[in-house]
């Protein structure tokens, strides 16, 4: 399997943590983070606090810590918390007094059912956000005649000299400069997001192994970066194609990163969330969840969810539900809040709520 140890080169300078408000830009932190990632494991989004664009909270003993960003008057938390599972519900209650005491409002994105009785516990209402596409390596499998055009990708690809390769960090300029411009194809006109995205930059790419497609003269067409939970799972997080590959690009980078992975005797590979899949389409559902839902109807003119969904749906294997949990909120101003701040708008001053 990937050997974590690679991820001690992250930066050891450290921050003396400050007991009675425990909160510190997370550039520093890496040190004291990787002991409890390597002994606890993390998620599906630890790998986003190597972009360094957020803060940490540690818990008064130190073995869990949560990941954040604040936007207006909200703490907004990436994921679960990450440690030993004896005090998530205390971390998770100290963050909420952390945030009364700078006047705050706590939000977790993208949570999942594990720890749902602790923010329960805590005074958190739900909404289900969309779920997290995850193949079971074991199960994976190309045989069969739903995936025969997948098959006849495959061996195009083959054919005309299109060859896969993971490679490790460090990585030279010249890899570096090809994946800037595959990076620059792919992006075109759009913006890189943030917060729960991933996006290009050298420092956070050339923290894991890439798995990239060369074409047959030998030019890079395709990369993804594979981020590892540090225990059985491995991400598939930030993926780029130069505008012109051709067609089924990255499903074939999919199916040889699953192979590889298999290889590695990694468990599970995660196809990250997929926003608002399955949320509102029961009747018993809450009404919020139901307006969402038409977000994912007809709002493909703006994202491709339906797409998204469906692309996830030739490989995944099984399906997760993520959760918001929050307070006293207004909702509709929380959403707007989260898009701003995936789309690298943090320290926007309006659309505030009054305590």
């Amino acid at each position: 399997m990937l050997d974590i140890n690679q991820f001690d080169s992250f930066n050891n300078s450290s921050l003396k943590i400050d007991k009675e408000f425990p909160s510190c830009p997370l550039e520093g932190q890496f040190e004291q983070m990787i002991p409890i990632l390597k002994e606890k494991g993390g998620n599906h989004l630890t790998h986003l606090a190597f972009l360094k664009d957020k803060e940490v909270f540690w818990a008064k003993d130190e073995t869990v810590f949560i990941v954040y960003r604040q936007i207006a008057n909200k703490l907004v938390v990436l994921g679960d918390p990450i440690g030993s599972e004896g005090n998530i519900g205390n971390s998770i209650k100290e963050f909420c007094e952390y945030s009364d005491s700078q006047g705050l409002k706590p939000v977790f994105y993208q949570i999942s059912t594990k720890y749902m009785s602790y923010y329960h516990d805590s005074g958190y209402r739900f909404i289900k956000l969309g779920e997290e596409g995850l193949v079971h390596l074991e199960r994976f499998t190309m045989s069969g005649k739903q995936n025969g055009n997948l098959r006849n990708r495959m061996n195009h690809f083959e054919r005309n000299g299109i060859t896969f390769e993971v490679i490790h960090p460090p990585f030279d300029k010249e890899l570096l400069a090809e994946m800037t411009f595959v990076s620059n194809s792919w992006l075109g006109n759009q913006k890189e997001k943030a917060f729960s995205v991933a996006s290009f930059r050298e420092d956070y790419v050339s923290r894991f192994p890439i798995a990239v497609l060369w074409d047959c003269e030998g030019k890079l067409i395709a990369f993804s970066t594979l981020a590892p939970n540090f225990k059985d799972s491995v991400s598939i997080d930030l993926m780029r194609r130069v505008s012109d590959s051709p067609p089924g690009t990255m499903a074939v980078l999919f199916i040889h990163i699953f192979n590889w992975a298999k290889a590695q005797g990694f468990k599970t590979c995660s196809l990250g969330m997929s926003p608002l899949a399955n949320v509102g389409n029961c009747s018993h559902s809450l009404t919020t969840e139901k307006v969402i839902r038409l977000a994912y109807l007809y709002g493909n003119s703006l994202y491709n969810f339906r797409g998204l969904k469906a692309f996830k749906d030739k490989f995944s294997t099984n399906w997760e539900p993520k959760y918001l949990a929050y307070k006293k909120t207004i909702l509709p101003i929380a959403f707007v809040q989260l898009l701003l701040l995936i789309n690298g708008k943090p320290r926007v001053k309006f659309l505030q709520e009054r305590r």
